[in-house]
């Protein structure tokens, strides 16, 4: 599949990106009148890591279920798959 893993790669930034605005949005929200800048460039830093390498992964199983929803499967294909697992039953 053409483009698949650029696919992957973008839903990978952008739940990392929208991770990050929100655990900046809410440590923000909850330090207001003096916000502690190193501590939280340490908690985003962190969750941008976590998130970016742990969630990359689950970015591809995310843009699969993108691409199998624009693009459905054929006739040729859903064959196939019942062919593949009624010989993994037997």
């Amino acid at each position: 599949m053409e483009g698949f893993q650029l696919g992957a790669a973008a839903v990978n930034i952008i739940v990392t990106g929208g991770s990050l605005l929100t655990v900046m949005a809410i440590g923000v929200i909850l330090t207001y009148p003096e916000v502690p800048t190193w501590p939280l460039i340490g908690v985003v830093g962190s969750v941008a890591l976590l998130v970016g390498i742990g969630g990359y992964p689950m970015s591809y199983t995310m843009w699969f279920a993108v691409d199998l929803f624009m693009n459905h499967l054929s006739e040729e294909e859903l064959a196939d798959a019942a062919s593949h697992a009624a010989s993994r039953t037997n």
